[in-house]
């Protein structure tokens, strides 16, 4: 999802480590978010609030906050309910003859 949004494959390989990837200071700044947010709320604290309004827009803020709180709540859901995860599907291989459908 991320290359198709325009990410570098450099990029997505250091998501893990963000803070030492080829991201601008500003997309280090929304990953530092993200991950206060992960740990605690309370590490939005006024501080870190005015760093993030120094260089998002309040729509921008709101934007980042709730995408990363959509999937704290989406993970935690998933996990509270015991659903399994599974690996995304290999493409199948094309035989080159059509077959009908119904």
């Amino acid at each position: 999802m991320a290359r198709q949004k325009g990410a570098s494959p450099a990029q997505v390989k250091a998501v893990s480590d963000p803070q030492r990837g080829p991201f601008t200071p500003r997309q280090k700044l929304g990953f530092r978010a993200a991950e206060r947010l992960h740990r605690s709320p309370h590490e939005i604290d006024d501080a870190f609030y005015a760093r993030l309004r120094a260089a998002f827009s309040d729509s921008a803020i709101i934007e980042l906050l709730a995408t990363a709180a959509a999937w704290e709540f989406f993970t935690r859901f998933v996990d509270a309910l015991h659903i399994p995860t599974t690996p995304l599907a290999r493409p199948r291989k094309r035989s080159g003859r059509s077959t009908p459908k119904g």
